[in-house]
């Protein structure tokens, strides 16, 4: 009796270090465009965002420190201004749908892929009478190319089902008391959709206050949000 080979189970994400902090790893350096991480300054006891060094980010500057809460509070405003624009939000979403054509097209070329690893399947392992065996080299390399455009056609309808928050951001008014009453990781998932880049500049005046001012004044500007519509 014929066997086919046994496939082996996919191995397992590690799912990544869970962030605690709206910006990090989505805000970047105005100067060298790194990402920045959440950090805090041990002389004023107060969280900041940072671009620093480390494992995952080798090259960071160094040249850029923000208070985290006044620059939360610039993009928390910039957003909910957008999320109330159901003009701009209709847009981005349209930039995502899949049309019904378009998903009955994807969902019947991973179909016709599925038929193609049994036809594979039985090249390789139970010929017809007469038929030679395809070569196991030859099996994988096609299997590899099928099963890499499954996994292409999958992520076009992940990116499909990943913008559906967008559709619930429609149906309501939207006012900062309720964008921050919102979890976090879903605001995390909201900025990754509506916005292309947020950018923070360097501080020309190093954060140095005004005379008779108590500690640094924050241009609110140095925070730039470039929206993705």
């Amino acid at each position: 009796m014929l066997h086919r080979p046994i496939e082996r189970a996919p191995k397992r994400r590690r799912a990544g270090r869970r962030e605690s902090r709206l910006l990090s790893n989505i805000a970047v350096c105005g100067i060298c465009g790194l990402t920045l991480i959440g950090d805090v300054d041990s002389d004023r006891d107060t969280r900041t965002y940072a671009c620093k060094k480390r494992p995952a980010e080798p090259g960071a500057c160094g040249g850029i420190n923000v208070t985290a809460a006044r620059a939360e509070a610039r993009v928390n405003e910039e957003v909910v201004v957008f999320l109330n624009d159901r003009r701009r939000v209709e847009a981005l979403l349209e930039q995502h749908r899949l049309s019904g054509p378009e998903r009955d097209a994807l969902d019947a070329r991973y179909a016709e892929l599925q038929d193609n690893k049994i036809v594979l399947e039985d090249a390789a392992f139970n010929p017809p009478a007469g038929v030679s065996r395809l070569p196991r080299e030859r099996y994988w390399e096609l299997r590899t190319q099928i099963d890499q455009e499954q996994d292409q056609l999958q992520r076009m309808r992940a990116v499909s089902r990943e913008v559906q928050p967008l559709k619930a951001v429609m149906k309501r008014t939207w006012t900062e008391e309720s964008w921050l009453a919102q979890p976090l990781e879903w605001r995390r998932a909201i900025l990754h959709l509506v916005t292309e880049r947020i950018e923070v500049a360097p501080d020309p005046g190093h954060g140095g206050g005004k005379k008779g001012a108590m500690g640094g004044t924050f241009n609110p500007d140095r925070v730039i949000v470039k929206f993705a519509a």
